[in-house]
């Protein structure tokens, strides 16, 4: 069992779990039930208040049933801590007359054959309809907290607030394998699922009808090329199985594989995308190759926001979670879809966990118009009596109810069961202050009033459904906005200012809005795309940004014009600050720290931010650039030239060691060190003290001036390089990202190379190494976790430590210098760093190593250091 309180994301209590297996030298690999395609962007808090299941867990693994216990804060402030028998005695005392209230609905509901029956009807399905009045059922009359614990499940916080929870885990059997099989109808695909419910202890079957399909292979090239037909013409009625068996041995993951495909087999269904082309089970093999089965895995997750980001511009995404016995399935997809259709939702879609007959429904619609509206509300009467009515189903499988089916909870329930909601909710929110009218709600048109729209804003954004997959990647997220805030705040800024005419009251409103998005959506922005990487649309919020800063600067003449003649006069800026550095370091050793952090402080705000809040981690002025030697070790004949082009950054050109290092050489001294030592002859690029990515202008919203100085490294770097010939090695990796990133040349592409990666597949066979380290962190910068090389960082590191620690930040905030100017950022994106027994730490990034240096209390310096003293 693992306890956690809300704010942890699912997925990183996963990874909590797998380290503890690890460090312990357990056999057996433990997780959480819950398995929701969000597990890493949603919290526990969110999990337990909806009782989130997902596509493995079924109903027997959700969060009800994996609950063992809980800390409970009530609505007038008591703390029920059932894992405490002091607080258990205690609350038995002070809430006496809620637990006897609660003692009395056990007994009633128990004592009415009718209702439990219904009760154990419902839930022997996915169903977060309304309360989870299992609970009643479930526990003897005369443990009223256990029935306490339970209600809370699936209340969104309606009936108190869940501070902590301990959850009962479940194995993680690491033998795994999938299969994406294709059939030409979803009737068939859903008859295929409910056989292998029925007939196999099958782990995951999830299903993807025509809809999601054409947006998957649009989505994902890998995806096609796996599944033999899914690039061709489909079947307008085309359907898919994600399907999934694991084992605790791989005996008993081919037991599992031959017992699904033999089901399958025996059953006599058709498999193919089309009709007329019919194809064999074969054609769709399961595959244990964790980079193939990933793919499917990948799309799956990100399959609401996939086929939501197609919907037309303007318009909102929604998504309802229905369920049904899964021997009816079939037929309620076959309604839903029909009715869909019928009411003119042509581009709606019905995916999801087929094992357990819970579908999701993602469908795009509009509020410009009382016919819109009046169209939605039409289509969801229908729908409701389609699934609870029809096919005796739940409304809700595992969202939780909302306020969107509130008014529908009756219909699904009846009058009697809804009644005993609304006595559970009086017991324990007499006055109705919980999250009133979610859940329920005595309007029965509340799901038409107070809609939000989605304005169109800017085409960079537009296609955001605001899942909030990117929230955790984003460094300040503690701080000021996440990525979905940021863009839907800037949908509203939008709105407003595109409004034929506005009222005091809008127009009050828009300039509110403009004054804290000024800080809270620009300028904490680190626009460095992390948010990109979790989006499964790739949706760069930091794109957006930059744009905004961009539109800014073009009105600011004095201020472009300023930047290009810095871009021009570069060389004169890279010769200027070393030495700038190194008064502001001789300062520190004369009068300490701490006139210089008051100093720097109130620059800092006299300016405007412009001018960088001083740390005790800001370098020294980096020494002026050696020129290359010939190599210590005679080149091998090996008829490969040795010959590697070297790209000094400007950063690591003018920053070098911070008071206290105890190294006192640069980047450049030690990475041409280490290529002298495997034989390589070195050649930097003509002008480059004068040369510069472009970074600095291009996130700062200096367009012009960022193309001008990256064309000119872009044509150093071709020419030093004899047109890419040679491998070119930058040993800053936002300055190589950016390069590639705006490449005009697409054959350099190939030849530059991060200074990691190079050590690794240029330089690990030709060195000599020896662990000298006991543990250590690693930060890869958001730029190298882009470029897709993490594990490149951790090989090269653990050539050179016993231990090595990744610092499990996805982002340090630093953005350049952005932090130095807006130290809060790095702070509050390194609040959670692990560095715990590390003595160094290392990273390629000078300026995300003084922001890490500074919040971890420990000197963050290039991972080439490391391979050098190795």
């Amino acid at each position: 069992m693992v306890t956690v309180e809300p704010g942890l994301i699912g997925g990183e209590v996963n990874r909590i779990l797998e380290a503890h297996k690890k460090k312990g030298g357990h056999d057996i690999q433990y997780k959480i039930g819950p398995d929701p395609s969000s597990i890493d962007s949603c919290m526990i808090g969110g999990i337990v208040a909806n009782n989130s299941s997902g596509m493995c867990c079924g109903v027997s693994q959700n969060t009800y049933h994996t609950l063992k216990d809980a800390r409970i804060v009530l609505v007038d402030g008591t703390v029920l801590d059932t894992a405490d028998p002091e607080s258990r005695e205690a609350f038995k005392k002070s809430h006496a007359a809620l637990l006897q209230g609660v003692q009395a609905l056990a007994k009633r509901v128990q004592g009415d054959r009718e209702l439990t029956n219904l009760i154990r009807r419902k839930f022997s399905i996915k169903c977060t309809t309304g309360y989870s009045l299992n609970a009643l059922v479930d526990f003897p009359a005369d443990e009223p907290l256990e029935i306490v614990k339970r209600l809370m499940i699936g209340s969104e916080g309606t009936l108190g607030f869940v501070s902590r929870a301990t959850i009962n885990t479940v194995p993680e059997w690491p033998n795994k394998a999938s299969a994406f099989i294709m059939f030409p109808d979803i009737h068939i695909a859903c008859k295929a699922a409910s056989i292998l419910r029925n007939e196999t202890a099958v782990d995951a079957v999830e299903m993807f009808d025509h809809a999601s399909l054409l947006q998957c292979r649009e989505i994902s090239e890998d995806l096609s090329k796996l599944v033999k037909g899914l690039d061709g013409e489909l079947d307008p009625t085309a359907a898919s199985l994600l399907v999934e068996c694991r084992g605790q041995s791989p005996e008993d993951l081919q037991a599992s594989i031959d017992d699904v495909c033999s089901a399958l087999k025996l059953a006599g269904v058709p498999f193919g995308a089309r009709k007329l082309d019919p194809q064999p089970l074969e054609t769709y093999p399961f595959t244990e190759e964790a980079k193939e089965y990933s793919v499917f895995w990948d799309v799956r997750k990100g399959l609401i926001p996939i086929v939501g980001a197609a919907r037309e511009t303007g318009t909102s995404m929604l998504i309802e979670d229905v369920a049904c016995p899964v021997e009816n399935l079939g037929d309620m997809c076959v309604d839903l879809m029909e009715m869909f259709h019928r009411y003119g939702y042509m581009e709606a879609s019905c995916f999801g966990h087929a094992l357990e007959g819970n579908m999701h429904l993602v469908f795009a619609q509009g509020f410009r118009t009382p016919e819109e509206v009046k169209r939605f509300g039409d289509m969801m009467d229908e729908m409701c009596h389609i699934v609870a009515t029809k096919h005796s189903g739940s409304l809700k499988g595992e969202h939780s109810t909302g306020r969107n089916m509130a008014p529908y909870v009756e219909l699904e329930w009846g009058a009697k069961a809804t009644e005993l909601m609304w006595q559970l909710k009086e017991m324990f929110d007499p006055e109705f202050v919980l999250n009133p009218g979610v859940i329920l709600n005595h309007d029965l048109d509340v799901h038409l009033k107070n809609l939000k729209p989605s304005p169109a804003a800017s085409a960079l954004v537009n296609r955001c459904i605001e899942c909030g997959f990117c929230e955790s990647n984003c460094p300040s997220r503690d701080l000021s906005l996440t990525p979905r805030q940021r863009i839907t705040a800037y949908r509203e800024i939008s709105r407003l200012r595109t409004m034929e005419s506005r009222n005091a009251e809008e127009e009050k409103r828009l300039k509110d809005f403009e004054r804290i998005y000024e800080y809270d959506g620009n300028a904490t922005c680190a626009a460095d795309g992390m948010c990109q990487e979790k989006c499964p649309v790739k949706i760069n919020t930091g794109e957006l940004i930059k744009a905004i800063r961009a539109e800014d600067m073009s009105k600011q003449t004095t201020a472009s014009n300023l930047a290009m003649s810095v871009a021009r006069h570069f060389s004169g800026l890279s010769s200027a600050v070393p030495s700038f550095l190194n008064v502001v370091d001789m300062a520190h050793g004369l009068l300490g720290p701490k006139p210089l952090e008051v100093v720097s402080q109130a620059l800092n705000k006299a300016s405007g931010r412009m001018v960088p809040v001083w740390t005790p981690y800001m370098p020294a002025g980096a020494s002026p650039l050696k020129q290359p030697q010939p190599p210590a070790v005679p080149q091998a004949d090996s008829g490969i030239p040795r010959k590697v082009v070297y790209v000094p950054a400007c950063v690591t050109r003018m920053m070098g060691p911070a008071r206290g290092d105890t190294i006192t050489q640069s980047v450049p001294d030690v990475l041409l060190s280490l290529f002298s030592k495997a034989g390589y002859e070195v050649v930097y690029p003509e002008g480059l003290s004068g040369l510069c990515c472009g970074m600095m202008f291009n996130s700062r919203g200096f367009k012009e001036a960022s193309g001008f100085v990256g064309g000119n490294m872009e044509a150093a770097i071709m020419a030093a390089s004899e047109g890419g010939k040679y491998p070119v090695v930058m040993d800053t990796s936002p300055c190589l990202s950016q390069v590639k990133s705006s490449l005009s040349e697409p054959s350099l592409r190939f030849s530059l190379y991060e200074p990691v990666e190079f050590i690794r597949y240029f330089l690990m066979d030709k060195l000599e190494w020896e662990a000298k380290k006991e543990k250590v962190a690693v930060h890869v910068p958001c730029s190298s976790k882009k470029m897709g090389i993490e594990e490149s960082f951790m090989k090269v590191a653990e050539k050179c430590a016993t231990e090595v620690t990744s610092t499990g930040v996805p982002c340090c905030g630093m953005a350049g210098d952005r932090s130095m100017r807006y130290p809060e950022l790095s702070a509050a994106s390194l609040q959670h760093l692990n560095v715990a027994g590390c003595s160094d730490g290392y990273s390629t990034s000078r300026t995300c190593e003084m922001s890490l240096s500074t919040n971890s209390g420990i000197h963050f310096k290039g991972l080439v250091y490391l391979v050098d003293q190795c």
